[in-house]
C-alpha cells in the first residue's frame, strides 16, 4: 500500500511540474518577457512618445511591488489554481487592454494588470507550488521551469513576428491573449497544493482541528520583519537586483565604453542570453547536489565577477565576449533564482513563498536604483571602471551575507523547533 501510494505521489508531483510549465511558458514566455517587441508597433500607431508610452512600465513595478507583499494573504485564499489564474490573467487583461489602447489612461491600466501578473507568474507561483512537492529537488526542478520561460519567449516571438508582419499588432495581441487563457486554465486544471503545503495544503489547514493546541501556521510578514535574517535577506535582494539586471542590460553600453564595436557588445549580450537558460538548470542541480545555496552562490558570483573584470581591464574584444557572455551567463543567474535558494535554505522546513514576496519588494526597488545609477560614473567620465569596482566588492558582501544568514537561519530554526514543542505540549 505504501508503494502504491509513493507511486501515485509521485505522478501527481509530475502532473503538478507539467501544470506549473504552461504557465511559465505562457504567461512569462509570451506575456512578460516577449511584450518588449509591441514597443514600436504600438507607439507608432499611437503616435506616441516612448518615454510616455513606457509611463505603464512604473504602474506595472509599483502594482508588483504591493502584490508580491500581499502574495502570501492572497495565496492562502485562492491556492494554487487560483494562483496560476491570476498569473494568466493579469497578462490577458494588459494584452486585451493595449489592442483596444487608444490613449495612455488605457496603458495605464494595462500596466496595472501587468504587474499583477508579473508578481504571481514570475518567481511567487512557482516557489509557492514546487518545493513542498519536490522537497529534495527544488532547486533543480524550480530551475528547469525558470529556464523554461526563456524557451517560450524564443518560440513565441517566432509567431509574434509572423503575425505582426501579416496580420498586425492588435491581432497579435489579441491571439496572444487567447493563447494565454487556454494554457493557463490547463494549468490551473492540473496543479494541486501539497498536503505539506505550509499556506494551503491540509498540514497547514488541518492542524487546527489535530487535537494538538494550537495551529503551526507559518508567520506573518509582521512577524517576519521582527527576525534579524529576514532584513538580512531583504538586504542581499536589493543589492543583487542594483547589481544584476543593470549588468545584464547594458552589456553593449559597457562594450562601447570600452571603445570596442557595436558587434562585440551584441555579440556578448546573445552569448550571454543564449547561455543564461541552461546555467539556471546546472545551477538548481549543484543547489540541490552539493551542499545547497552554501555552494551554489560562490560559484555563481566568480562568474559575475569575471564579468566585472571584463568590463574594466583592456581586454580584446574576443576576451571581452567571453568574460562577460559566459560571466554574466552564469553570474545572471543570481537574479531572483540564486538568491531564492538562499532564502528556501535560511528557513529550511519553515519556508514559505510570503519570504520572498517581502524581498522582491525591495528587489523591484534595488532595479530602480540600479538602472540609472550603474551610468553616473560613466557620465561624468566616459568609463565604468570604478563602477565594475563597486560591483565587485557587492558581490563579495553578497557572499559574506549568504553565509551569515544560513548560519543565522539554521540558528533560528533551532529555536523555532523549540517554541514550536513547548506549543505542542501544552
Amino acid at each position: 500500500m505504501a508503494k502504491l501510494e509513493l507511486n501515485k505521489e509521485m505522478r501527481t508531483q509530475w502532473v503538478v511540474f507539467v501544470g506549473i510549465f504552461f504557465m511559465c511558458f505562457s504567461a512569462m514566455g509570451l506575456g512578460s518577457n516577449s511584450f518588449g517587441i509591441f514597443t514600436v508597433p504600438i507607439t507608432e500607431a499611437l503616435d506616441m512618445p516612448r518615454t510616455t508610452y513606457n509611463m505603464f512600465e512604473s504602474v506595472s513595478k509599483i502594482v508588483g511591488m504591493v502584490m508580491a507583499a500581499l502574495f502570501s494573504t492572497i495565496y492562502r485564499k485562492v491556492g494554487p489554481k487560483g494562483s496560476v489564474l491570476i498569473a494568466g490573467g493579469g497578462y490577458i487583461a494588459q494584452y486585451i487592454l493595449f489592442a483596444v489602447a487608444d490613449s495612455l489612461p488605457l496603458l495605464l491600466v494595462g500596466g496595472f494588470f501587468a504587474g499583477i501578473g508579473y508578481t504571481f507568474a514570475a518567481q511567487m507561483t512557482v516557489f509557492a507550488v514546487i518545493p513542498p512537492w519536490f522537497k529534495k529537488g527544488a532547486g533543480t526542478i524550480t530551475s528547469i521551469l525558470s529556464a523554461c520561460n526563456t524557451f517560450g519567449t524564443t518560440v513565441w516571438t517566432f509567431f509574434l513576428i509572423r503575425w505582426l508582419s501579416t496580420q498586425g499588432y492588435k491581432a497579435a495581441l489579441l491571439y496572444s491573449a487567447a493563447i494565454m487563457a487556454v494554457m493557463c486554465v490547463i494549468s490551473a486544471f492540473l496543479v494541486k497544493a501539497s498536503p505539506d503545503d505550509p499556506l494551503y495544503g491540509d498540514v497547514a489547514a488541518g492542524s487546527a482541528g489535530a487535537g494538538k493546541g494550537k495551529p503551526l501556521a507559518p508567520l506573518t510578514n509582521r512577524e517576519l520583519l521582527k527576525i534579524p535574517v529576514m532584513w538580512m535577506l531583504i538586504a542581499i535582494y536589493f543589492i543583487v537586483a542594483a547589481i544584476g539586471h543593470p549588468f545584464t542590460a547594458n552589456i553593449p553600453a559597457f562594450a562601447n565604453a570600452k571603445g570596442l564595436s557595436a558587434a562585440t557588445g551584441a555579440a556578448a549580450y546573445a552569448l550571454c542570453y543564449a547561455l543564461m537558460g541552461p546555467a539556471k538548470i546546472v545551477v538548481g542541480i549543484i543547489k540541490d547536489k552539493f551542499g545547497g545555496a552554501k555552494v551554489a552562490v560562490p560559484l555563481v558570483f566568480a562568474f559575475f565577477i569575471v564579468a566585472c573584470l571584463g568590463v574594466m581591464l583592456p581586454v580584446p574584444d574576443k576576451i571581452y565576449i567571453l568574460a562577460t557572455g559566459i560571466g554574466h551567463g552564469i553570474g545572471g543567474t543570481m537574479s531572483q533564482l540564486l538568491i531564492a535558494f538562499v532564502v528556501l535554505d535560511t528557513f529550511g522546513k519553515y519556508y514559505h513563498p510570503g519570504q520572498i514576496g517581502l524581498c522582491l519588494v525591495v528587489f523591484n526597488i534595488g532595479r530602480a536604483i540600479g538602472m540609472p545609477a550603474v551610468h553616473l560614473e560613466y557620465d561624468m567620465t566616459g568609463s565604468y571602471t570604478i563602477t565594475m569596482a563597486v560591483f565587485i566588492v557587492l558581490a563579495v558582501v553578497v557572499v559574506a551575507l549568504t553565509f551569515m544568514s544560513l548560519r543565522m537561519g539554521r540558528r533560528w530554526q533551532e529555536r523555532r523547533d523549540i517554541e514550536l514543542g513547548a506549543v505542542a505540549e501544552k
